[in-house]
């Protein structure tokens, strides 16, 4: 049994590092570049940011499945009770997953949108313009790992 618990306890810690990760590296190193150069809507910055979508909904459904069965194999978990302060952190921690699930959903629906508008645009026509849908795509991201960081930190108190 504690095979089991260590080997669904370090899947779940590899999806959320790969998730934080992920958006982070975007956030700090890839996003800045591509401003510094004038191609933050550019088909290759596009290309590259849809590429990391997948990989989201891969770790959102590895943190669900693998955090269920750590909540369920804990002998402290007791289903509708917040009696305790684990049981408040965990609560809180599970909110936050489901925020942070929100606005992943958010940030893949403004990354498509930039990407229809970009790619949609011809010569001599006047799209949409896709830079306020880069911004709320940002601030979704933004968002996320400041979940993402509250999520650890409500982690490191279950423990």
């Amino acid at each position: 049994m504690d095979f089991l618990l260590w080997s669904v306890r370090s899947v779940h810690v590899f999806s959320v590092v790969v998730w934080l990760g992920g958006l982070m590296y975007q956030g700090v190193v890839m996003l800045p570049v591509a401003k510094a150069e004038q191609k933050e809507m550019g088909a290759q910055t596009l290309h590259s940011l849809r590429r990391f979508v997948p990989f989201v909904w891969m770790c959102v459904w590895t943190v669900l499945v693998t955090g269920i069965g750590l909540m369920l194999f804990s002998p402290r978990y007791i289903i509708g009770e917040f009696d305790n302060p684990w049981s408040v952190l965990l609560g809180l921690k599970q909110l936050t997953f489901v925020l942070m699930v929100f606005f992943s959903f958010g940030y893949a629906r403004m990354l498509s949108r930039c990407t229809e508008i970009v790619t949609a645009a011809k010569p001599g026509t006047s799209p949409d313009n896709p830079a306020p849908y880069y911004q709320r795509m940002l601030q979704f991201g933004r968002i996320n790992i400041a979940l993402g960081i509250g999520a650890l930190l409500l982690a490191s108190g279950l423990h």
